[in-house]
């Protein structure tokens, strides 16, 4: 792992309040969703699936999710409704290692037979410079239309569905096509504004781009299961 340099500082004033360029139109969103910074990690810890039973009963009922895709057809774009399942689990960060406490979200976009798992994670290995870490699993079909997913530049939080989004301060590293691994930076400043938006904004936006070049976003609710599992994890890691 290089020596990097500080992460620059993650500007959180824009979606304070609803934007007043604020819509719902596909195009627009994906415009003001481009290119999420990041801070670095290339690691690939393994995951365990045991999600613990307060969160799991919280998280039955599945909240909102929103796919916005780009079509050349159509200057609106593409808008398909799915849902995520919030909880917490236990996962190990390697051999020999005790368990840890993360937090995951299983989202299902039916219309397009879209499946994605996403895991954040408090970063134990003092080698990698991130505060956390956050995995996302796509599961598409062979014969998903857009191809696979090439890129996920990172991942932006907000209060509502319809504000701008301000991006977390991290790195994005490539694993797979279906799989990506996000370290959130562990320098103080980003560190603070990063904890600060995951435990108080409802909804992610996570950008990718598709292998026949065209972008889109996931907009993934929180509401109260996954209010109710971040402040689970949070407690448990003393944060």
């Amino acid at each position: 792992m290089t020596a990097r340099t500080p992460a620059p500082a993650t500007q959180v004033a824009d979606d304070a309040q609803p934007s007043k360029k604020g819509s719902t139109k596909v195009p627009d969103r994906l415009d003001q969703s481009g290119g999420a910074p990041t801070a670095a990690t290339q690691s690939q810890p393994a995951l365990a699936a045991a999600p613990s039973g307060a969160a799991a009963t919280a998280a039955a009922v599945a909240q909102k999710v929103v796919l916005y895709e780009e079509d050349p057809t159509d200057p609106q774009g593409k808008r398909f409704v799915g849902s995520a399942i919030w909880r917490t689990e236990r996962v190990s960060p390697g051999p020999g290692q005790p368990e840890e406490v993360a937090i995951r979200a299983d989202v299902e976009i039916p219309d397009r037979k879209l499946t994605m798992t996403w895991s954040l994670r408090r970063n134990t290995d003092q080698s990698l410079p991130a505060s956390h870490t956050v995995e996302i699993m796509f599961r598409l079909p062979q014969d998903f239309p857009p191809g696979s997913v090439t890129n996920v530049p990172g991942i932006l939080m907000k209060q509502t569905e319809q504000t701008r989004g301000s991006p977390l301060a991290g790195h994005a590293v490539k694993v797979t096509d279906s799989y990506y691994l996000i370290g959130l930076s562990s320098f103080d400043a980003d560190r603070e504004n990063n904890m600060r938006m995951l435990k108080e904004r409802g909804w992610f936006d996570i950008p990718v781009v598709y292998s026949n070049k065209r972008r889109a976003i996931l907009a993934v609710e929180k509401g109260t299961p996954g209010d109710r599992a971040f402040a689970e994890a949070f407690a448990a890691w003393r944060q």
